[in-house]
């Protein structure tokens, strides 16, 4: 007698219910995919995001009429490691493996909680559309920026006051110079913030300085860009393009449009209040005295409202190769991790 071997259909075997532990297990992959991919995009992308950041806090003070005079001007004085690579580098690294982990890391969570929610008031099992993508994208963004944001406060501190540093230990160029170092690293940078406070509710509220417009700017990067990416990777997929490089590479280029005009304001915002902060006299007084709105204020009265998008090329030009690398980067990690590629 020959035995019935029945094999369970692909319907079958997806509908069966996942062991024990294994969403969990699925989530903490896609937290590791996520934040790897944040340590080695920010990396890679970090000299271009230090120009960014002084090319908006020098202002009008530069000789130079374009980023790019500035960027040159940078290179000539103080050369690459000094002017772009080490300013602020460990906490911006830090603080990516942090906001992209969690960002990437819990959108699909809030995404199909989304989904589930819409199931059971519709009846409909459809994908969700770009409303929910973004707002999935806000939560899981603000989550990783409200947890990083006394790392940003530091690395936007270190990029705006950075030179060249003289053998009086003075700053020799930049905007601090003929001016010591407000910071040696990053621990010693933290630990004075925290001394500088007068207990643990002022300390709470000097490390968290500015956490609005960082929560803000980061949702509206996390959210506009996620939401770019799933939307486009989604209308790609439907038209007959197979889930793989080329339709990454499409989406991911899109998002960074869309994530980059979405997010500048918040951006400018932040780097002109939380230096601030740091470079003290004349720039505290005009943009750090008042809150980050009196500082949003102060920017569009002296500029005009294109202040709010000065660094967009820069801001461009570093997110387009940090886009595509990291979604990229992100998708094959999933791969590689074993949880298939974002749905």
């Amino acid at each position: 007698h020959r035995r019935l071997v029945v094999h369970p259909a692909p319907d079958d075997v997806a509908m069966r219910p996942p062991q024990s532990g294994g969403k969990s297990s699925g989530v903490l992959t896609n937290l590791a995919a996520s934040s790897l991919t944040g340590i080695i995009v920010s990396s890679l992308s970090h000299p271009i995001d230090t120009l960014k950041c002084r090319w908006q806090v020098v202002g009008k003070a530069s000789q130079a009429r374009h980023v790019f005079g500035f960027a040159r001007s940078v290179l000539m004085e103080e050369g690459d490691l000094t002017g772009l690579w080490r300013p602020g580098f460990l906490p911006n690294v830090m603080s990516m493996a942090c906001c992209i982990g969690m960002r990437n890391g819990l959108y699909g969570c809030f995404r199909d909680r989304i989904g589930q929610m819409g199931i059971s008031a519709t009846g409909k099992a459809d994908k969700v559309g770009p409303a929910g993508m973004f707002f999935a994208g806000l939560c899981s963004g603000a989550t990783g920026y409200v947890i990083a944001s006394p790392l940003l406060q530091v690395k936007t501190q270190m990029q705006a006051e950075a030179g060249k540093i003289g053998p009086d230990g003075l700053y020799a160029t930049g905007v601090l110079r003929g001016h010591a170092p407000t910071y040696q690293s990053t621990f010693k940078a933290l630990t004075a913030l925290v001394a500088s406070s007068s207990g643990p509710g002022s300390a709470m509220r000097t490390l968290w300085r500015g956490a609005g417009v960082i929560v803000a700017r980061g949702s509206a990067l996390s959210a506009s860009q996620l939401m770019a990416y799933d939307e486009a990777k989604t209308k790609l997929k439907a038209s007959g393009l197979g889930d793989g490089p080329l339709v990454h590479l499409t989406s991911s280029v899109i998002a960074a449009v869309v994530g980059t005009t979405c997010h500048m304001p918040f951006d400018v915002v932040l780097t002109m209040y939380q230096s601030a902060h740091s470079l003290g006299g004349e720039r505290y007084d005009r943009y750090g005295r008042h809150g980050p709105l009196g500082c949003a204020l102060a920017l569009v009265q002296e500029s005009g409202p294109s202040v709010l998008f000065r660094g967009w090329v820069p801001a461009f030009v570093r997110l387009v190769p940090v886009s595509v690398f990291s979604f990229a980067l992100y998708e094959q990690l999933r791969q590689l991790f074993g949880i298939g590629y974002l749905d």
